[in-house]
Formats: C-alpha cells, structure tokens, sequence
C-alpha cells in the first residue's frame, strides 16, 4: 500500500505518470483564492487528484507513477499515506515544466517502456476513455496530446523519449499546445489529438466543473467521488443566491 519501490515492468510496456503535488495550502490553486481560501483550494486539489489517480489506476494494463513536487519527506509522507496500491513516487526535480516534463520521459523510458502518458492531476473529471484512446492512437502516432481549452494541454503521450517536446514552450500561456505540435512536426514526429477538456484553474472552471458533474455525473457516485464530496462541503458557503462563486 502506498509508494513502492521499482514495480516490475508491465508487460504491456506502458506507463502512466501523474503530475502531483503535496496540497499544501498556498502552493496549489492559488488562482482560486479567491473565492476559496487557501486550506479550501488544498483540500479541493487534494480531492482532484486522488480522483484523477482513480482514473489512471482504473488501467491495469499501465504501470502508474506519482511524479511528485516537491521531493523532500513530509510529500513523500503525505503520498505514501494518501495513495493505495502499487505506485511508485518519483520526485519531479528541479527546473521549470519543461524540464521536470522532459526529465521523468526520460527517467521512465530508461526503464523500456514503450509507451508513457504524462497526466496532469487536476481533471478527476476526464473520461477514462480518453487515456484509453490515448494509448491505442500511440500504435500508430509518436505523440499524442490531450488539448485544454485555455490552449494549454492536460495530457501528452509518447513512445519514445523526445526532449524537443518540452523545449522552448512557453509555459502558462495560450500558445502551450500549438508550439508543442509545431516542435513535434520540426522534429519529423506524428502527432494526434485527443477529445479537448479542462483543467479547473480559475473560479469560471470551477463553476463549469460544478454544472458538469451535475448534469452528466450526479447520478452516478463511481465519477468523481472526492471531487464531488469536497464540492458539497464548500458549496453551502461558496454558491451565491446568483449561482456565482462568493468568499466565506
């Protein structure tokens, strides 16, 4: 239970790595501070992020990795307390995103797997699916990205070791995902694109993840569970007569 050390290589050679951090309040979704307080915004994050590992570990025939910032021991406490079954914390190291991005591709593909999804942890509500799809369009594509609406990307998928990916991004910007493929395409590699989604930055993404999840998974308590268990405890102080996001 926990993080474990080395599990065996998958046989089907493939790996799924979730970006994660501790959630410690003032150090994660700080754009959502306001309306949410900071010890809120963690613990939200905290429940994205287990959901989102719900999502990944629910693909047995992928190996699955915690890349975990940052690397010191009260995270790795936290994430051994916090995660079940057989998942391997790897520290995401120093640098910017497209450092820390191309350092664990290349860790894990020392390892021959050969395929690896890279998951952001802030999208409990992705259907699995998508990471399905992400794999079986990698028999016949180099890369595979999963679009954000903000221009961003929630997933990229590989099979082989590419550090052009994650060079000369502007990160936290709009043009993340186009310069991504424009650095594929420079580098002679195929590329394919999965369904767009979201990741919940700002109070707007919040509130469309709140309308989302009632209208396609209120019926259904498998979806989202944290996430939806930490909505319900912030909503009566959170939701407005209005339906807009208002301060405690």
């Amino acid at each position: 239970m926990g993080c474990q050390k080395d599990p065996p290589l998958n046989q089907s050679g493939s790996a799924i790595a979730v970006m994660a951090k501790r959630p410690k309040p003032g150090k994660v979704k700080t754009r959502l501070c306001p309306p949410l307080t900071p010890r809120q915004a963690a613990d939200l994050y905290e429940a994205f992020l287990l959901d989102t590992v719900g999502l990944a570990s629910g693909i047995p025939e992928a190996d699955l990795f915690m890349a975990c910032d940052p690397d010191n021991a009260t995270s790795r406490n936290f994430f051994s307390r916090t995660l079940a079954g057989p998942v391997e914390c790897i520290p995401q190291g120093t640098g910017d995103l497209g450092v820390r991005l191309s350092r664990l591709s290349r860790r894990l593909f020392s390892r021959e797997y050969r395929k690896l999804i890279i998951l952001a942890s802030d999208v409990p509500h992705l259907p699995q699916d998508c990471i399905r799809r992400a794999f079986r369009q990698l028999d016949e594509n180099d890369v595979v990205l999963g679009p954000c609406d903000d221009g961003g990307y929630y997933l990229i998928g590989s099979r082989v070791h590419a550090a052009v990916l994650f060079e000369g991004i502007p990160w936290s910007t709009s043009r993340v995902l186009d310069r991504t493929i424009r650095r594929a395409e420079d580098a002679g590699l195929a590329w394919e694109l999965l369904p767009s989604c979201y990741d919940i930055d700002t109070k707007e993404d919040l509130m469309r993840l709140v309308t989302d999840l009632d209208a396609v998974h209120g019926g259904n308590p498998v979806m989202c569970p944290r996430t939806k268990e930490a909505l319900a405890a912030l909503a009566p102080a959170l939701i407005g007569d209005t339906g807009v996001l208002e301060p405690r």
